[in-house]
């Protein structure tokens, strides 16, 4: 599944270079967005982008997980985006590539065979996003990130240091 997650971001990425980019921009100051790709795998994830600055953003988003019947998570997280132009396209912030520091926290419950269990998990990472807007109302942005939990649970390592994903927005 994760191979045919990699491909897609690939495809989608390479058709980003081959796109009239300046066409797909949006000169609103805030994107609320889902992504569909966690739905699918039993995560609820929000996030808020805040346009700052012409070249930045701030984020903050929040999770719920449900792998299993007897693990489930809370979290929340924050990011900084600095939106790059490297193709000349006049780009600002909330349109084309952007990168910056992510940082999240999550409160895990593991419930199994009579095992009862809470504990909390915090990771500080990096982003890599590519931002569409469509009719300066939706948006679509594939997103790579990769985090590294500086506090975990020996024993129940269910973080990720990485994840693929495709937010669709919404443009206000």
């Amino acid at each position: 599944m994760n191979k045919f997650f990699t491909l897609l971001l690939a495809i989608t990425l390479a058709a980003s270079l081959s796109i009239n980019a300046a066409s797909y921009t949006t000169k609103k100051g805030s994107v609320l967005s889902v992504d569909p790709v966690d739905f699918i795998n039993g995560r609820i994830n929000l996030t808020y982008e805040k346009k700052l600055s012409t070249n930045n953003s701030f984020t903050i988003n929040g999770s719920f997980w449900s792998y299993y019947s007897y693990l489930t998570a809370f979290g929340a997280g924050a990011s900084y985006r600095w939106y790059l132009d490297p193709f000349e396209e006049s780009k600002t912030a909330l349109n084309g590539l952007s990168v910056g520091p992510r940082a999240d926290i999550y409160f895990w419950s593991y419930d199994n065979h009579g095992i009862d269990h809470s504990y909390s998990t915090v990771a500080i990472g990096a982003e890599v996003n590519y931002k569409w807007a469509f009719s300066d109302k939706w948006s679509i942005e594939p997103t790579i990130k990769f985090m590294f939990p500086v506090k975990k649970e020996k024993g129940y390592d269910f973080y990720r240091n990485y994840g693929f994903g495709v937010n669709i927005g919404y443009c206000f």
